[in-house]
């Protein structure tokens, strides 16, 4: 009898998780969303759809529901491969229902996901990867690897807020598949990364952030950068302060009761205008932040105006960090049920 009846218990958040997909597969058929539906179908028959399933039958959820159109123009191992339909579909489903508490652009929202297949997401903590969207006056959008998809209507079911997009979200690329991106203007810096044989090494973080400059913050920069090549230490230096390692740190988490200190053992200050969001390090030395929260497999870069021209180093301040880093991805939860880096009013 104690056998059966913990077998029983085991298997409830299966069937009641299942119950719940059943539910929602049916709102989403009545809403039209019948590609949605059909994939959704599917998720039990994998490992990674099995968690989906028995997350969600708890809790309030956001889902970023890709439109009929959108699945139309999808990659065929969308619908071929049961584990990447899973790992696709938990990557628009976010903890929470909070999307009325968004501030408008440009501030952003970051939720967080339940994509957590680590051969897709590496960040601190084994913590799943995050959206970012924001809103304006024509309503709700999610930016997506550069682009920009539209909310284009709501509904809801039971737990769920469905807002459906016109495209299908696809999980942030690795660090470096990122700044090679010419739609964010990086070429100077990646090819100064290159040159020192640091690239590598941000792809492997687990938890990074990256203060990018422009070519343009190359092209004014008052810091003789070619010079500094010549000097590896130097050099390195330079660019490790403008990265933060073993911690992600998204554009809300940019306040004066934050403290980060980079690479090299600088700390870094955060302060915001009229005109805009800017980032200091060593006293004197800032930039505008002038596109955040561009989301990676590993952490999240933010383009800046400005190379930041720093070449201190406090190594004992960088290795303390580092510890205090781990120290904390080892102890925090792997979700939030709001805003990441906010505290929600609500999660009703």
């Amino acid at each position: 009898m104690l056998f059966s009846s913990l077998i029983l218990l085991t298997l409830l958040p299966v069937v009641f998780g299942q119950q719940i997909i059943d539910g929602l597969i049916q709102a989403l058929n009545a809403s039209g969303l019948t590609s949605l539906a059909s994939a959704s179908a599917a998720l039990n028959s994998t490992p990674q759809g099995q968690v989906v399933v028995q997350s969600i039958s708890s809790g309030n959820w956001t889902i970023f529901a890709p439109s009929n159109q959108a699945f139309g123009s999808a990659p065929a191992n969308l619908s071929s491969n049961a584990s990447s339909v899973a790992n696709i579909l938990s990557y628009h489903i976010v903890s929470g229902n909070f999307t009325n508490e968004s501030p408008e652009f440009p501030n952003i929202t970051i939720g967080r996901t339940l994509l957590n297949d680590s051969s897709l997401v590496q960040l601190e903590g084994n913590k799943s990867q995050v959206l970012a969207w924001s809103k304006d006056n024509n309503g709700i959008f999610v930016i997506n690897n550069g682009t920009i998809d539209r909310v284009q209507n709501t509904t809801s079911f039971q737990n769920f807020q469905i807002l459906v997009i016109d495209a299908i979200l696809q999980p942030p690329p690795k660090t470096s598949d990122v700044l090679a991106n010419n739609i964010y203007n990086l070429n100077n810096l990646t090819a100064v990364l290159g040159v020192v044989n640091i690239t590598g090494a941000l792809d492997e973080a687990h938890g990074i952030t990256l203060f990018a400059p422009n070519d343009t913050a190359f092209s004014t920069t008052q810091c003789n950068v070619s010079g500094l090549l010549s000097n590896v230490t130097a050099a390195i230096a330079l660019l490790g302060n403008h990265i933060i390692n073993g911690t992600t740190v998204y554009s809300p988490e940019f306040d004066a009761g934050n403290n980060f200190t980079s690479t090299s053992g600088e700390q870094f200050t955060f302060t915001s205008n009229s005109s805009g969001q800017f980032v200091s390090i060593g006293g004197s030395n800032t930039a505008r932040i002038v596109r955040s929260d561009v989301l990676t497999s590993n952490g999240v870069v933010h383009v800046i105006d400005s190379v930041l021209c720093d070449t201190q180093s406090n190594p004992p301040a960088a290795s303390s960090a580092v510890q205090s880093a781990s120290s904390a991805a080892a102890t925090m939860t792997t979700t939030e049920t709001g805003p990441v880096g906010v505290a929600p009013t609500s999660t009703a």
